[in-house]
């Protein structure tokens, strides 16, 4: 499972590449309807290929999805200026890019396949889940809590930020902007756990169904 958070946290630079410009003076953003990871990558990983029974068409398909995602999305961020606007239009550019190529993952999968994928992301986003308005409204949170979260979200985009600032700058590595921004997640997730109630947190585990052979 390390294995699939550190693949998921890589999957998601691209787009967290572009919140350099996130200050700590502005009011935190509205919560987002989904949550963050790009399904075509999730579904190249063999164990979770293995976990689907993914046919061999399948995965061939599969392939030739995440192959042409990457491509563009790499096009994108090399396309992208410096300034603060180009950025913001590259990261919206890179979300659209990230649904349409969602869509077209799933539409290789039949509904079993599809439900399972659903419970395996759970597993590896952990609280991160909560980023999505359908899991908000499963788990029936309170405008108060939703509120919390939003800031524990924004803590993260602003932490994402100086981390992407330092490997910009030429500070730390690839790799080390890697792990940085994984334990940012990792420590976040834990934040949003905490503004769960124990039925909450008990329903959010339910939904992750059984665990993930590696």
């Amino acid at each position: 499972m390390k294995t699939l958070r550190a693949l998921l946290g890589a999957a998601a630079v691209a787009s967290l590449a572009f919140a350099s410009s996130a200050s700590a003076s502005q009011p935190p953003p509205p919560l987002p309807n989904t949550p963050p990871g790009s399904k075509a990558i999730l579904l190249g990983v063999d164990s979770v290929r293995r976990q689907l029974h993914l046919t061999s068409l399948q995965r061939a398909v599969l392939n030739d999805i995440r192959n042409e995602y990457r491509e563009e999305a790499r096009a994108i961020v090399a396309k992208a200026g410096a300034d603060a606007a180009s950025k913001k239009a590259a990261q919206k550019k890179l979300e659209a890019l990230t649904a349409t190529y969602n869509r077209r993952a799933l539409r290789a999968l039949n509904d079993d396949q599809r439900a399972r994928l659903v419970q395996i992301e759970y597993q590896i986003l952990g609280a991160y889940m909560l980023l999505s308005a359908d899991v908000r409204r499963e788990l029936a949170l309170t405008p108060k809590q939703e509120a919390k979260l939003a800031y524990v979200w924004w803590r993260a985009q602003l932490t994402a930020s100086a981390i992407n600032r330092k490997f910009e700058e030429g500070k730390i590595s690839h790799d080390r902007r890697l792990i940085e921004l994984r334990d940012n997640r990792l420590d976040r997730s834990d934040d949003m756990i905490e503004r769960l109630t124990k039925q909450q947190r008990a329903k959010l585990d339910q939904l992750a169904g059984g665990k993930l052979a590696s």
